[in-house]
């Protein structure tokens, strides 16, 4: 199991519609896990409206770690197929890949008590043909959980061109990086060019641009809270670009960041964002 975690410094600019449209593009089986601090519950109550048992979830996970239980099997056991997703086709064409959700936090008390769980659930999926997204929501001041941000194969930071949403990632940028190999830590542009580009991003905070998501609010409400797929789905930019970047955070997991350590490590920490 290959992860990628996706994550903002600051604001909404679009973490967990990005993670959902990437997973229901995703090359081959995968899992998107709610693990948004907050509990808004985004998918939950938009995409899935709210069908999905209560007892299942990051909740049942926690559970399963404190009864020393399989971890690897505790978290299929605690997901649900993503319909209009060809999760729910898996069974008439074996060729489809799997696509399930794992609902966020019920209870806020377990939020903390979670960050334990990540050793234990990461080294179960090693040598998992299924991959795992990871709705990380708004990183905050504690930042990723270690075992998390150690662990993970790949880490998005999705955030907007503007100003306001660049200007925190100097602050969340560093430790992310310093947490283990270089180049496994990138930005996922909502918006390029809105006002800045793609290239202008990565030379000011010497780290790559994973994707670029076009700004379509439209689109991206269709698939966060129409609670099914327009007919057109596929075919429309905003698609495109999810299945785009799935290929190619997919290639990333698999060949791994270049980028040089020295050359993070000599502009991370600038400010501002031009």
């Amino acid at each position: 199991m290959s992860t990628v975690v996706l994550a903002s410094a600051s604001g909404a600019p679009g973490v967990t519609t990005t993670a959902l449209g990437l997973t229901l593009a995703w090359p081959r089986d995968v899992l998107l896990l709610d693990a948004d601090r907050s509990a808004a519950h985004t998918v939950l109550a938009g995409y899935l409206r709210g069908q999905a048992p209560h007892a299942l979830g990051v909740q049942g996970l926690l559970q399963a770690y404190r009864e020393r239980l399989p971890m690897g099997e505790a978290l299929l056991a605690n997901a649900v197929a993503l319909p209009d997703a060809p999760a729910s086709r898996a069974a008439e064409d074996p060729s489809v890949p799997d696509r399930r959700f794992v609902p966020g936090f019920t209870h806020l008390g377990s939020v903390g008590l979670f960050d334990g769980v990540w050793g234990s659930l990461l080294e179960a999926g090693r040598g998992s043909e299924r991959d795992l997204v990871v709705d990380a929501g708004r990183l905050g001041p504690a930042g990723l959980a270690g075992e998390l941000a150690g662990g993970a194969d790949v880490i998005g930071l999705v955030c907007r061109t503007t100003l306001v949403s660049l200007a925190a990632l100097r602050l969340h940028l560093p430790p992310l990086v310093d947490s283990g190999p270089p180049g496994r830590v990138g930005l996922v542009l909502v918006g390029p060019g809105r006002p800045y580009g793609a290239r202008e991003v990565a030379d000011q905070f010497g780290v790559r641009v994973l994707a670029e998501i076009p700004w379509e609010p439209k689109a991206a409400a269709d698939l966060i809270e129409a609670g099914s797929l327009p007919r057109n789905w596929s075919r429309q930019g905003l698609a495109r670009s999810y299945a785009r970047t799935a290929e190619q955070l997919r290639a990333a997991m698999i060949e791994g960041l270049t980028l040089p350590q020295a050359a993070a490590a000599t502009t991370v920490g600038a400010g501002g964002a031009a």
